[in-house]
């Protein structure tokens, strides 16, 4: 990897650190106000309606972002047909959603949905407006205008948020926090990019990020559906309750992964891109992607875990107390997500999006099944289900990893063996250090640090 590579990739990290960090920290915060002040009717509603606004917002993107970033020879003629291509989509989809709120509200036989689909769906418009300027400043490593841009949208229509809470608009704050997001970052992006599509629409430049991104795109409506069916289920077979319920517990397990995941893959992504020609460069690159994530990621995810109680009803208070079994099992599923995911970006950034299609329709086949099987059973079990999975995608995601750079699945675990071992003893002695605790701010405190300093102290120990 050349000087140039490694300061744009340590630079890279730098900011993308401050701005998931950042941003998760404040999305976190205002999150527990909000769960205070809200019920879980209020999420449930919002939640209800992530399946449709997240396969809208996969159409609206159709993986020009990625194609343009994957792309080394792209070009004005490239970012301009995209743009042009994605606010072409964007009108589109919000009109199709508009229309189809009503049958969304009887779908749920929950009336207030049809203004809420509507008023979130102009969130579509806006996004629209943003894709290739992302991309154009990922591809120039300009990940501080990036992350200014993310801090400065959480905050502010965070607060606005909670004073719409606190003035008794309930699901409308939330609505607010979705679209008025949507709006500043547009704004944003505008400020520090000053960019404006100035070639003509080009079919020879669609035909070919088409070519990239059709591929992508059927392999992100496929997860998005999967991903999201659970919502839509737990919605249609309980109540907006229950659904509030496993949204808060979703959000609490992915929160860690989404952190560090989102960090590394942002860098790595354009930067294995720089070496995807050369096989070699492209495994030693994806080994110490690898560790990293994990590394911090499991030790965090096993005090979750164990202190899942004390920690729901500090934060969010005991009214959200169902959702601890529900957040202990989707925590041991997302063990596995940074190493599906970094798997899967060998496929990426090799341009073999073909690849990516074909593996989802096989992992995602399997998980249809493993879901419906565990309908009857209850929701914990659709939950377990889902966590089930999560080792499935990984181990067959490996298959064209061994293909392309020759690290197996079998491989992998060996290499990541010692930090699971690692996590689980921490544990253990986590357990152990405040058996004999009842207060919960005190039990969590004590086994937070008992656990991390004893986590590193047998990380030193092992290299040792």
């Amino acid at each position: 990897m050349s000087s140039e590579l490694k300061s744009k990739a340590v630079s890279g990290i730098i900011w993308t650190s401050f701005e998931r960090f950042g941003a998760y920290l404040i999305q976190l915060i205002i999150s527990i106000i909000l769960a205070r002040i809200l019920s879980p009717e209020d999420f449930g509603i919002i939640g209800m309606t992530v399946i449709f606004m997240l396969i809208a917002n996969t159409l609206l993107d159709s993986g020009f972002g990625n194609a343009l970033i994957q792309n080394k020879n792209r070009n004005e003629t490239d970012y301009s047909t995209a743009f042009y291509f994605n606010l072409a989509v964007g009108i589109i989809l919000y009109i199709l959603l508009y229309i189809s709120s009503p049958y969304i509200a009887d779908f749920y036989n929950t009336q207030l949905l049809t203004p809420v689909c509507r008023a979130l769906g102009l969130s579509l418009i806006f996004n629209s407006l943003t894709i290739a300027q992302t991309a154009k400043l990922t591809v120039e490593f300009k990940f501080k205008e990036l992350s200014i841009i993310t801090i400065i949208t959480q905050f502010i229509t965070g607060i606005i948020g909670i004073i719409l809470a606190y003035l008794d608009y309930g699901v409308w704050a939330l609505v607010f926090q979705n679209v008025g997001s949507s709006i500043l970052r547009t704004i944003l992006i505008e400020y520090y990019t000053k960019w404006y599509p100035s070639k003509p629409f080009s079919k020879e430049s669609f035909y070919k990020m088409f070519g990239f991104g059709s591929k992508l795109l059927c392999s992100s409506i496929i997860n998005t559906i999967y991903n999201n069916l659970y919502t839509l289920i737990i919605g249609k077979i309980y109540s907006p309750r229950e659904v509030g319920y496993y949204a808060q517990g979703d959000k609490f397990a992915v929160l860690p992964s989404n952190i560090f995941l989102s960090v590394i893959m942002k860098v790595a992504y354009p930067l294995m891109a720089e070496v995807q020609d050369n096989t070699e460069k492209l495994r030693t690159s994806y080994k110490k992607i690898l560790r990293t994530p994990i590394f911090i990621l499991y030790p965090v995810l096993t005090l979750i875990i164990i202190y899942a109680e004390p920690i729901i009803i500090l934060l969010i208070g005991e009214k959200w107390l169902p959702s601890v079994p529900i957040l202990q099992i989707l925590c041991l599923g997302t063990f596995f997500d940074p190493l599906t995911h970094i798997n899967l970006n060998i496929l990426y950034v090799k341009g073999r999006t073909d690849l990516v299609l074909k593996l989802e329709v096989v992992k995602k086949t399997i998980a249809f099944i493993i879901l419906f099987s565990m309908i009857p059973l209850g929701l914990w079990w659709l939950c377990a289900g889902r966590a089930i999975y999560g080792f499935i995608a990984y181990s067959i995601n490996c298959h064209y990893t061994k293909k392309i750079i020759d690290f197996s699945f079998w491989e992998q675990m060996k290499y990541n063996l010692p930090i699971i071992l690692k996590s689980l003893l921490m544990g253990m002695i986590s357990i152990l250090s405040t058996v004999y605790i009842e207060t919960y701010i005190t039990k969590i405190i004590i086994g937070f640090i008992v656990g991390l300093f004893s986590y590193y102290a047998i990380a030193k120990i092992g290299r040792a």
